[in-house]
């Protein structure tokens, strides 16, 4: 999972703070298709490091869901976050 040796590869970040996202939007009743997804890396996540990974809908209008994500050290500090916008149906 490491892009460079003992750091996290970007896009498994991206992956995961995708899966936060359209999980949350699952758990509202419908699923969910990723339409667009931005990713901010704040700072490298190490290898082995504990992190807290949180998920919520930033709002709903129809059938487009936009929700957000971030990717947290075990003390709060942000490592990246995620905006998504989802096309969900129930």
């Amino acid at each position: 999972l490491e892009g460079y040796t003992g750091i996290i590869h970007g896009g498994i970040i991206s992956t995961v703070l995708d899966e936060a996202m359209a999980k949350i939007v699952a758990a509202q009743g419908g699923s969910a298709l990723t339409v667009e997804l931005r990713v901010r890396f704040k700072r490298m996540v190490e290898s082995g490091e504990r992190v807290v990974i949180r998920g919520w809908i930033a709002s709903n209008n129809r059938h487009m869901i936009r929700a957000e994500a971030k990717l947290s050290t075990a003390d709060g500090s942000e490592l990246a976050h995620g905006w998504g916008t989802f096309l969900g149906s129930k």
